[in-house]
């Protein structure tokens, strides 16, 4: 792979990608159906975020005035090692487990960047995929983030896209926002408004021929329109509600492990007639000690698990409740410590983009619209 001046690394080339007219590139629909190829992110050279009032409603009060003093500084190089360790063992996990593995390139995430109006002293990291792209069937959606430090966060992936694209995948990027203050006028509960379309694309979970999402801090309605304008008929977007006053991303909310297998956190979620039939558990509170750093969200992530078909389930090694939780409900549990990663704000879900399941589309959930 060749590199521009501005890389620092490459993960090296990723086993040859299948061939045959029968095999897509790209195809997802859902989140537990047999995984055959994943994207897994790198945390080489990340900077703490720049700060912006928009996070404070979701970023922990003790990283506030980190993040407003030292934002675009690099994180504890002993967090990031660890954190990348438990990247790579993960994905040598998923490539026992039989699925194709992918990385991004290490970008200098700590290089300042400016727009019209506002500037930022760097980026944030290439750690959380989920973040950043939606599969939708063969179709990769760039989400329009709200955060200006993750404006260009998509570049580590751009090597990946153009793959993807040049073997048959739709490349679909939202709306490049401008990111001024007009964004954050009169968004009442939440933190931005309704000024353009802005989205993180860990706010969307899929369901088939359903998409999910939540309306929160970093997501507005203008950004969920769009998406479901942009994907068309062949999806049905539903905005669903949930108990969060610090809502942002959805994944630490509702988890489908399986059709009609629902993982909730009870302190969050809502109930909906789109569920009627499910099977829905509550997640055990996390097992994570109350010192532990965690600089960008709640040990809920604790529940952001990865599914790799309906029977099997990524787990954090250390969440006993859980795995004893998830075994007594009938699944495969596969342990991995990843607890450094929960303190760059994620786990199994978010470090993670599905690119290939082996399902299809199809209408798991009520047929009623919301």
């Amino acid at each position: 792979m060749t590199l521009s001046a501005d890389r620092l690394t490459t993960t090296g080339a990723p086993p040859a990608a299948p061939s045959g007219a029968d095999v897509p590139a790209v195809c997802s629909y859902t989140e537990w159906d047999p995984l055959e190829e994943v994207i897994v992110g790198g945390l080489s050279g990340a900077v703490l975020p720049s700060w912006q009032d928009s996070m404070e409603p979701v970023v922990p009060a003790a990283s506030r005035r980190l993040f407003q003093e030292t934002g675009g500084h690099p994180f504890p190089p002993w967090l990031v090692e660890a954190a990348e360790a438990e990247l790579d063992g993960l994905a040598e996990v998923l490539r026992d487990e039989g699925v194709r593995v992918v990385r991004p390139d290490a970008v200098a995430h700590g290089r300042p960047f400016a727009a019209p109006g506002w500037s930022s002293p760097g980026g944030l990291y290439a750690g959380m995929p989920r973040d950043v792209l939606l599969v939708a069937g063969d179709v990769m959606v760039e989400a329009p983030m709200s955060w200006r430090c993750r404006q260009h966060e998509v570049e580590a992936f751009r090597p990946l896209l153009k793959d993807y694209f040049r073997r048959g995948a739709r490349w679909l990027p939202g709306p490049r926002p401008l990111l001024t203050e007009q964004l954050w006028d009169g968004g009442g509960q939440w933190a931005v408004g309704e000024f353009e379309p802005v989205f993180d694309a860990a706010d969307f979970v899929r369901f088939g021929d359903d998409i999910l999402a939540q309306r929160s801090h970093v997501t507005n309605a203008f950004g969920i329109n769009w998406l479901a304008r942009a994907l068309g008929p062949e999806f049905r977007v539903t905005t669903i509600p949930v108990d969060d006053p610090g809502a942002m991303h959805i994944d630490a909310t509702i988890v489908p492990l399986a059709p009609r297998r629902l993982l909730v956190n009870p302190d969050r979620f809502v109930g909906h007639e789109l569920f009627d039939g499910w099977d829905i558990r509550a997640a055990p509170p996390p097992a994570l000690p109350r010192d532990w750093p965690m600089y960008l969200c709640s040990p809920w992530v604790s529940m952001n698990v990865l599914s790799l078909d309906p029977e099997t389930v990524v787990v954090e090694s250390h969440e006993e409740p859980l795995i004893e939780m998830l075994t007594d409900w009938g699944f495969r549990c596969v342990p991995v410590d990843f607890r450094h990663v929960y303190s760059f704000g994620g786990s199994f879900h978010c470090v993670t983009l599905d690119v290939r399941r082996s399902g299809s589309s199809g209408r798991y959930l009520n047929s009623r619209r919301a």
